[in-house]
C-alpha cells in the first residue's frame, strides 16, 4: 500500500527482455524480425517449428515453443524439457533440435559463448561485466556441462540485470533533477515498483518507461509494461 492516501503505486516491467537480448546477441534474422514487427514471439516460433500459419497455432503448440525458447536461455536439457511439457525425452530432444535447425544463429551464439568461456574462464555481459566460471575445466563432466549452461545464461540474464540497474541509476537522477516526489521502492527481477503522488504519477510513468527502454539500446525494440494502482495487486 502507498504511504498516504494521495499516493499511488506504479509498476513497470520489461516484456520478454531475455528473449529480446537473445535475438540481439545471436543476430538471428527471424527472431529480430518478429520482435521488430511486435509479433507474438511464442506463436511465431511455434508456427515456424511446426510449419503452420500463426493463426493455426494451438495453445499446446505455443506452450511448447515458449518452454523451448526460455529453456534455451536456462540451458534446459531434453530431460528437463520433457518434465516441463510432460512428453518423452526423445520427443523433447527432437523439439530442441528443430528449434536450433530453424534458428541456427542461436546455436552458433551458444557454441561460441561456451568456446570463449573455456578459453578465457569467464563470460561478459553486453556491458562487459564478467562472470567467472571456475568449474569449466574440472574433470567432472557433469560440472562442466552445468558451467557451460551457466555461461550462456550469464550473458543473457546478466545483461538483463545490467539493464535494469542502469535504468534505476538514471531514473533516480532524473526524478531528482525534475523535482518529482516519486520514489523507487524495490526492484523485483525485471520489474520496478515506485510510489508517486497522484498528481505526478502519469508523468513519472512516462519517465520510468523512457529510462527503462533506453538503458541499453538493442537491435530489437525494448518493450516496457506499466500499471498504476492503490496496491501492488492493482498495479501488477
Amino acid at each position: 500500500m502507498p504511504s498516504s492516501e494521495d499516493r499511488l503505486l506504479l509498476t513497470a516491467d520489461y516484456s520478454q527482455i531475455e528473449l529480446r537480448i537473445l535475438a540481439h546477441v545471436s543476430g538471428d534474422p527471424d527472431l529480430v524480425k518478429a520482435f521488430r514487427e511486435d509479433l507474438d514471439i511464442h506463436a511465431f516460433v511455434a508456427a515456424q517449428i511446426y510449419g503452420v500459419s500463426q493463426r493455426d497455432v494451438a495453445k499446446d503448440m505455443r506452450d511448447s515453443a515458449k518452454a523451448v525458447s526460455f529453456g534455451i536461455i536456462y540451458g534446459q536439457t531434453p530431460y528437463g524439457l520433457s518434465q516441463t511439457l510432460g512428453i518423452p525425452v526423445d520427443a523433447a530432444k527432437r523439439f530442441i533440435d528443430a528449434y536450433f535447425a530453424r534458428y541456427p544463429r542461436v546455436r552458433q551464439f551458444i557454441d561460441e559463448t561456451v568456446r570463449s568461456a573455456h578459453d578465457r574462464g569467464y563470460v561478459t555481459t553486453l556491458l562487459n561485466r564478467r562472470r567467472y566460471l571456475p568449474g569449466l575445466n574440472l574433470p567432472n563432466k557433469s560440472q562442466q556441462a552445468f558451467e557451460e549452461r551457466a555461461a550462456v545464461n550469464a550473458v543473457i540474464q546478466g545483461t538483463a540485470a545490467d539493464m535494469i540497474k542502469v535504468a534505476m541509476v538514471r531514473l533516480f537522477r532524473s526524478l531528482r533533477e525534475k523535482g518529482f516526489q516519486a520514489k523507487m521502492l524495490i526492484q523485483i527481477h525485471d520489474e520496478l515498483l515506485l510510489e508517486a503522488p497522484q498528481a505526478e504519477v502519469e508523468k513519472v510513468r512516462e519517465l520510468v518507461v523512457h529510462e527503462m527502454r533506453s538503458a541499453l539500446p538493442l537491435s530489437v525494440p525494448v518493450k516496457v509494461n506499466s500499471a498504476v494502482g492503490k496496491n501492488w495487486m492493482e498495479a501488477a
